[in-house]
Parts: C-alpha cells; sequence; structure tokens
C-alpha cells in the first residue's frame, strides 16, 4: 500500500495574508493532471524556449570532439609536429600536445560549473548563460587565429571555462520554465544536443581532414560560431524563470513570465506553489554558500546529482566515444572506414537519445537509470572478455566493434540523458545552481583522471591493456548499479516542492515512487 505523508502541519501564509497552502495544492493537481499532449499544448512558449536553450549544449560536444580530433589532422601535424622519420613525409605532434587537447575541455568542465553555480544563483540561468556564450566568441578567435600549438591550446583552456558552465546552466533553466509532465524530456534533450554536436564535428572534420592547408582545422573553429550566434539571438528575447523571479521577489515579473509560457487562469495558483516552496526552502535554510550544499537533506542530494552525474564516466563512456575508432581500425578498417563508423557511432547516440524521450515517461528516471547501467555493464564485461582472444582473431575485433556501437546505443537510451534529468530535478530550489555546479566539477574530476589514465592503459608500449579496460569499467558499472538501487530516487512528475518534503522526511531512495504526497490529512486537493 501506499505510503503517505502529511504535507504540512499547518497552512502556510504570505506577508499579504494568503492562504499559500491551499492554492498550492490546487496547482500541484492540476500539474499532476496534465498530460504531456496537454502541456505541449498550453505551454507551446516554455517548450519553445525549452529547446533554444539546449543549443548550447551542441558546443560541449562539439568542442571536444573537435579538440579531440585536432591531433588526427594531418594538416594540423604538419604546422605544429615534426618529420618522423625524417624524409619519410610523415608528421607527428610532440607526444605532451597529444596528451594535452583532450584535457583542455575537461578544464573547463571542472571550474566552469562552479563560477555558473554561484551566478545562476544570484542573476538567473539565462543572464549567466546568454552572459558565458556572449563571450565565448570572443574567446573562440584565440582557437582560430591562433598560429602555433600553444596559442590553440590556451585559446581552447579559456573557452572552455566558460562552455563548461553550460550543463549545468541549461538544465538550470530547463527545469524551471517547463512543467512537470514535460521537464524529464527537456532535461535529456541537453544530452542529445551533445551527441548531435559530436555528431556535426565528425561531419565537418571528415571534410576537411584532407584538405592541405591551414583551413583543414581552422574550418572546424569556425562553424563553431553557429551555435552561440543563433542562441544568443534568441535567448536575447526569452523569459528568465518564474522559479528565480519568485526568489527574488519579484512577483510582477514572475507574473509575466508565467503568463509568456502558458500560463493564464491559474497563473495566482502557481506563484502560490512556489511562493510557498521557497518560502518553506528559506525557513530551514537562511544562508545560502556552497558550504549549503553539504547541510542537511542537501548532503544526500549532492551526492545523488555528483555519483549520478559521474556514472557516465563509471560506465566506461570515455572508451566507447573516445576509442571506438582505435578498434575500428586494429579490426582492420582503414583510416576513412573508421572515421565514417565514427559518424555512424554519433547517429546511434542521436537515436538512442530521441528514442529516450518516450521512454522516460514509462520507465521514469531510477528504472531507466538501472537497466540501462546494467546492460552497459554487461556490455563492457563482454569487451574485456573478447579481448582475451589471440589478435588474429579477426571476428572478436569486429565483434568488440560492435559491442562499443551497441554499448553508446543503449548508454544514450537511458543513462546518458537521464543524468539531466536528475542533476535538474533533485537539488533544493533555493540552491539548485550551486548543486549543479557541485556535481558537475566531481564528475569531471573522475573524468579527468580517467582520461589521464586511459591512453596508458590502453597503450600497447605501456599497460597494454587494450579491450581488457572492460572490466575495469564492467567492475565500476557494477559498483554503480548497486548505488542506483539502494540510493538513486524516483523524480518523475513530482513537483519541487513535492521532492523538498520527500527528502526532509528520509524516505528511502526505492519508495519515493510510490509514496503518496497528493493527500492532505486523507482528503484529495480541492479543484475550481
Amino acid at each position: 500500500m501506499d505510503e503517505s505523508i502529511s504535507k504540512k502541519p499547518a497552512s502556510v501564509i504570505d506577508t499579504a495574508g494568503h492562504d499559500l497552502t491551499k492554492s498550492s495544492q490546487r496547482a500541484t493537481y492540476r500539474e499532476h493532471n496534465l498530460t504531456i499532449r496537454q502541456a505541449v499544448s498550453k505551454h507551446k512558449s516554455a517548450v519553445l524556449w525549452a529547446t533554444w536553450f539546449i543549443i548550447p549544449n551542441c558546443v560541449i560536444g562539439y568542442d571536444a570532439t573537435t579538440l579531440g580530433t585536432l591531433v588526427g589532422i594531418p594538416q594540423f601535424r604538419k604546422d605544429f609536429g615534426y618529420e618522423y622519420p625524417v624524409g619519410s613525409g610523415e608528421y607527428v605532434l610532440a607526444a605532451s600536445w597529444t596528451a594535452a587537447y583532450p584535457y583542455a575541455p575537461i578544464i573547463g568542465f571542472l571550474l566552469g560549473p562552479l563560477w555558473a553555480g554561484w551566478c545562476t544563483d544570484r542573476f538567473g540561468p539565462r543572464k549567466t548563460l546568454l552572459g558565458s556564450t556572449t563571450l565565448s566568441l570572443f574567446t573562440l578567435l584565440i582557437q582560430i587565429l591562433g598560429n602555433s600549438a600553444a596559442v590553440i591550446f590556451v585559446g581552447a583552456v579559456i573557452t572552455g571555462l566558460l562552455t563548461g558552465a553550460f550543463p549545468a546552466l541549461g538544465p538550470a533553466y530547463i527545469s524551471e520554465i517547463l512543467p512537470v509532465r514535460l521537464r524529464g524530456i527537456g532535461l535529456a534533450a541537453n544530452n542529445f544536443a551533445q551527441v548531435a554536436g559530436s555528431f556535426i564535428a565528425i561531419g565537418i572534420l571528415t571534410g576537411t581532414q584532407t584538405m592541405d592547408d591551414k583551413w583543414a582545422y581552422k574550418i572546424p573553429f569556425i562553424t563553431e560560431y553557429a551555435f552561440p550566434l543563433i542562441f544568443i539571438l534568441g535567448a536575447f528575447f526569452a523569459p528568465e524563470t518564474p522559479w528565480f523571479l519568485v526568489k527574488k521577489k519579484r512577483y510582477d515579473e514572475a507574473t509575466a513570465a508565467l503568463q509568456s509560457t502558458g500560463y493564464t487562469e491559474d497563473i495566482e495558483e502557481t506563484l502560490a506553489h512556489m511562493k510557498e516552496t521557497i518560502l518553506l526552502e528559506e525557513e530551514r535554510e537562511r544562508s545560502i554558500s556552497y558550504w549549503d550544499c553539504f547541510k542537511g537533506t542537501n548532503l544526500r542530494r549532492t551526492m545523488i546529482c555528483a555519483v549520478s552525474y559521474s556514472g557516465q564516466f563509471f560506465s566506461g563512456i570515455n572508451v566507447a566515444s573516445s576509442f571506438a575508432t582505435y578498434y575500428f581500425q586494429v579490426a582492420g578498417m582503414s583510416d576513412s572506414q573508421a572515421f565514417h563508423l565514427s559518424l555512424g557511432l554519433f547517429a546511434l547516440g542521436i537515436v538512442g537519445n530521441v528514442l529516450s524521450w518516450p521512454l522516460l515517461s514509462i520507465w521514469g528516471r531510477r528504472l531507466g537509470y538501472i537497466l540501462t547501467c546494467g546492460i552497459t555493464m554487461v556490455l563492457m564485461f563482454i569487451v574485456g572478455f573478447l579481448d582475451l582472444a589471440p589478435s588474429s582473431n579477426k571476428a572478436a575485433l569486429y565483434a568488440k566493434s560492435t559491442m562499443l556501437l551497441v554499448f553508446y546505443f543503449v548508454y544514450n537510451c537511458g543513462l546518458g540523458p537521464l543524468v539531466y534529468a536528475i542533476i535538474a530535478e533533485v537539488p533544493s530550489t533555493s540552491i539548485r545552481g550551486k548543486t549543479l555546479g557541485v556535481a558537475a566539477s566531481a564528475a569531471h574530476i573522475f573524468s579527468l583522471a580517467i582520461t589521464a589514465g586511459l591512453p596508458y592503459a590502453m597503450s600497447a608500449t605501456e599497460a597494454n591493456w587494450g579491450g581488457k579496460i572492460g572490466f575495469l569499467f564492467g567492475g565500476l558499472g557494477f559498483l554503480l548499479l548497486i548505488w542506483s538501487i539502494f540510493c538513486l530516487p524516483e523524480t518523475k512528475n513530482k513537483t519541487f516542492e513535492e521532492l523538498d518534503l520527500l527528502f526532509e522526511h528520509k524516505v528511502p531512495a526505492w519508495k519515493f515512487g510510490s509514496t503518496d504526497l497528493l493527500g492532505l490529512d486523507g482528503e484529495q486537493p480541492q479543484q475550481n
């Protein structure tokens, strides 16, 4: 039988004497009873702006893929490397630069979310994202105009400090602009944008890599301008999120923002719901700082965000996205074939992301994360076992390549896109930006360690693990699976107020979906 938690011992009254509790109950009841089709029809403009605010995440996939592939462009190696062996006509880049370029975006991912979290809670997600995207137009010039490997690298790092904040800023905006029914799909679309960015980057690089002048690597940087320019042109007219405006007590602006995103007859009750949620949070948390992310129930929420986000890297996504081409080449394919198959890999990721949208409504966050985590874990173990076959066994090599393709597809059906829903829904409204910043930075510490270790682990002249790296990520995936079973809550179709109550009452993760919060002392919320 469902458990029931009484919402509050008494009504919450605002300074004007309005009973926020009753109005909030009616707003919550409406949110839960909207179908997806009704929500889209009623909140068309909110859907438009949520779609617009995933555009910056295309930069994340595009930039990381471009920088990771840069050292593989023959003209780049010729311009900034040296001929080896002498007289062969073949050029290589210094090992230090070969190792450094993949780190450039990760440095941004480590530090960017921290400043972005502070700015989001202070200035709002819209202004922060708009400001950082505008600044990235200038930092990209360093990469375009750079005439040495060092200058291009510095430009990539500085740009990364801005774009590294996008995975936190986009979800922060989307989670607060969309109604509950559409929130999961909107947040999952952030991962779709990243994969689409990678796909576009590979497509452009496929066309430019054979050029015999500097435009072979300059064109990919120039075309990156399309994403921030398109975003800025539209986001300038976007509304700030009503949740942020209510938190800052700018109620007239919040009302206008609600009107512009599809709320009409129920504006007052929706506004009351936001006021009540924020007032209750303020009663529990008087001071707001990064330290609050680790106090009381917020510690549990921060840990859930950090571990679920880190799960992307524990699952082995770095191997599938960065080393798939290596397997394709080892399997006997030409460089051109391996490059085109990598394009197919990202295309599968796009298909998986699109499939994740209806699946979100079927399996929610918790079940979807657990299922896809379990499948990716098994696939990594299979890769490890296949690598035990002798190198002469071409069938095993092709099978490993196939497993990586399947892995990337499954990952993008659940684990990958679900992370963005989880990290945006779990945090407390009052410190959402800071929690997202901490979670993203913590996750990319692991990403940095994995990025640093993988080349040595897989190199034939170093650890020579090769495909046996699958055993490592299979083991990490198993630990992640156990954690998700016992610690990952279901946030599907829960309002931010309901999530606050569930965490406040220390409800076990596996009971979040079954605990009934709609009733108030056994009574159904009143309807108009």
